[in-house]
C-alpha cells in the first residue's frame, strides 16, 4: 500500500478540498468528473480558501479525467458524490476498476453503508467534520480543516486502514473510529439542521437575532438525539461539533442562557450540501430523505416524538419540489411547527 493512487471521483466541494489538501502533502491524486469540470481543473487548477480569509487563496495542480479509459488504475477510490448518486457511479467503477478496489465513502448518513458493499468488498467510511461549498469549478470555500473519521464494518485489515489514515493524516487531521455507527449518527444529528437552513436560505438571511430560529434549530437536534438513545446510539466526540450536553441544554434551558454558545455554533452553519443542491443549484433532489427522513423513520420505528423534525421535513418536501425555490420566512415555519 505504499505510494498509493487515489483517485477522487467528484470535484465538488469535499472532493476538491481533499484533493487539495492530499496534493498539498504530495500524495498521487488525481480527480475524475465531467469534461468541462475536468477541462477548467486542468487549464486552472484548484482554488479553495477558508470562509473566514476568503482572500487568502490555496492554489493546487491535480489533474483530472472524465473519461474513465484514460484513468490510471487506481489503488484507492475515494468517492466524493451524493448518496442519490451512489448506485450510479458505484456500478460503474465496479465494473470498470473492480470490486475488489479500495474505496473511500465520504457521505453524509449511513445509506452509503447500504449501497456500497453491493459493488465493492473492501469500504472505509468517512464522517466528514467540517462544510465546504462550491463558488465554481474549482473554486471552493472550506469552515475549517478536518477533521474526518475514518471507520469500517469489516473486511478491512488494521494495516490497511491504518495505513490510509496515515496518508490523510499528511494533508487533513484524520482519526480512525471503532464504533463507525455511533459516529455516523452523530453527525447525523447535526446535519438534520441542514434542512431549516436551506429553507430559510441561512447562507442569504441572517437569523443570528430571531429566538424563533435559535429555538427550532435547538428542538431539531435534541430531538435528533432523543432518537438515537432511544435506538442504541452512544456519543461520539467528533472534532468541533457541539457535545450531546450542550445540544441537550440548548433544547431544554431558556434562550438566553445557551445564547453565547449558540451563537458560536451558528457561525458553523456556512451553506450546507442541502442547500447547495436545491438553492445553488436549482435541484430538486437532495439528502433530506437520507437525513431526515431516516431520523424520521427511526423515530417512528423507537416510538419518539419528534414533532419539530417532523413539520420541517414536511414543509421541505413541500418548499424542494417548487421550481424555482423560494426562502420560507421562520414566522411562516414557525406558524406550521405550532399548528
Amino acid at each position: 500500500m505504499a505510494n498509493k493512487h487515489y483517485l477522487i471521483f467528484g470535484a465538488g466541494a469535499i472532493g476538491t478540498t481533499v484533493a487539495t489538501w492530499l496534493n498539498q502533502a504530495q500524495l498521487n491524486v488525481c480527480l475524475f468528473d465531467t469534461q468541462a469540470v475536468a477541462e477548467h481543473i486542468n487549464q486552472h487548477g484548484l482554488d479553495i480558501y477558508h470562509g473566514e480569509k476568503p482572500n487568502v487563496r490555496h492554489k493546487s495542480q491535480v489533474h483530472a479525467y472524465w473519461q474513465l479509459a484514460d484513468v490510471p488504475k487506481p489503488d484507492v477510490i475515494i468517492l466524493c458524490v451524493k448518496n442519490y448518486s451512489l448506485h450510479g457511479v458505484s456500478q460503474l467503477l465496479s465494473e470498470h476498476f473492480g470490486k475488489e478496489t479500495m474505496i473511500v465513502g465520504l457521505q453524509n448518513g449511513i445509506e452509503n453503508q447500504q449501497v456500497l458493499p453491493e459493488y465493492f468488498s473492501k469500504i472505509i467510511y468517512g464522517v466528514l467534520c467540517f462544510n465546504a461549498w462550491v463558488d465554481g469549478f474549482g473554486v471552493v470555500g472550506y469552515q475549517k480543516k478536518g477533521p474526518i473519521a475514518l471507520g469500517h464494518n469489516g473486511g478491512i485489515k488494521t494495516e490497511e486502514i491504518n495505513a490510509i489514515t496515515r496518508d490523510f493524516n499528511k494533508g487533513v487531521e484524520s482519526i480512525v473510529y471503532q464504533n463507525l455507527a455511533d459516529t455516523a449518527h452523530c453527525k447525523i444529528v447535526i446535519n438534520l439542521t441542514n434542512s431549516l437552513t436551506t429553507l430559510v436560505a441561512l447562507h442569504q438571511n441572517d437569523q443570528s437575532k430571531s429566538k424563533k430560529f435559535q429555538k427550532l434549530l435547538t428542538s431539531m437536534t435534541y430531538e435528533g438525539i432523543k432518537v438515537m438513545k432511544a435506538a442504541g446510539f452512544k456519543e461520539s466526540q467528533l472534532g468541533g461539533m457541539p457535545s450531546w450536553a450542550l445540544i441537550t441544554a440548548a433544547g431544554l434551558l431558556p434562550g438566553f442562557l445557551t445564547r453565547k454558545p449558540y451563537l458560536k455554533n451558528l457561525k458553523k452553519l456556512v451553506v450546507s450540501s442541502m442547500a447547495q443542491d436545491i438553492i445553488l443549484k436549482g435541484g430538486s433532489v437532495s439528502e433530506l430523505e437520507s437525513i431526515n427522513g431516516y431520523v424520521i423513520d427511526l423515530a417512528k420505528k423507537h416510538n419518539v416524538n419528534i414533532p419539530v423534525n417532523n413539520a420541517i421535513y414536511a414543509l421541505c418536501k413541500e418548499a424542494f419540489s417548487q421550481q424555482p425555490f423560494k426562502a420560507i420566512s421562520i414566522d411562516a415555519i414557525w406558524a406550521r411547527v405550532k399548528s
